[in-house]
């Protein structure tokens, strides 16, 4: 294969995996097949093998991909907080609950009720556990206090609240606003309980 094929090639994988992390997204796993992912991605069903051994395969690097894509969004957004002079924890707990496209939906929520019903060495359920931990690994980095271990267990349960407040306000709609506003209120009177919030 040429370069120019290769390359192609390569270009055409990574559509399929962004394609397929927002149709799972959306819709549940199940839900979509491999025809409607490559249907999205303009290309052949027929040329998916050529990419992937099945389906489970692609499911373990969309979710893969939703994490990374999460990650940097989380980056971003701490940046422009930090340049504005706002507070981090509350700018990252305003973008996580703010609304957003079903094919955006945060892959702790997308994933999780697919994943349980996965065995521990799934690579779909792996690959959902590695991007939890580097979730949280990048929140910490970017709202906590290094080497506190309180204020870590705080970031930690406001961590866990945002995506519970999340889940709630997606499945009870208005009723559960309230505890998207708590969470938001919690990370903006500063994460770390009672230390100044991290700015830079």
């Amino acid at each position: 294969m040429g370069r120019s094929s290769r390359q192609q090639a390569d270009a055409n994988r990574a559509r399929i995996v962004e394609i397929a992390s927002g149709l799972f997204r959306a819709r549940g796993i199940e839900a979509v097949s491999i025809g409607d992912v490559m249907k999205a991605a303009g290309l052949t069903q027929g040329g998916f093998y050529r990419h992937f051994a099945s389906k489970d395969a692609l499911a373990a690097e969309a979710c893969t991909f939703a994490f990374e894509q999460a990650i940097r969004f989380w980056r971003r957004a701490a940046e422009e907080a930090r340049r504005d002079g706002r507070d981090v924890p509350g700018a990252l707990a305003a973008q996580y609950l703010a609304p957003r496209a079903p094919e955006r939906t945060c892959p702790m929520i997308a994933f999780a009720a697919e994943v349980g019903r996965r065995n521990p060495e799934d690579p779909l359920r792996q690959a959902y556990a590695t991007g939890v931990r580097r979730l949280f690994e990048t929140f910490e980095d970017l709202a906590g206090q290094p080497g506190d271990p309180a204020a870590q267990n705080r970031l930690r349960m406001l961590f866990a609240g945002m995506a519970g407040s999340s889940l709630l306000a997606q499945a009870a709609g208005d009723a559960a606003a309230g505890f998207k506003q708590a969470a938001v209120a919690a990370a903006d009177a500063g994460a770390a309980g009672g230390h100044p919030p991290r700015r830079s």
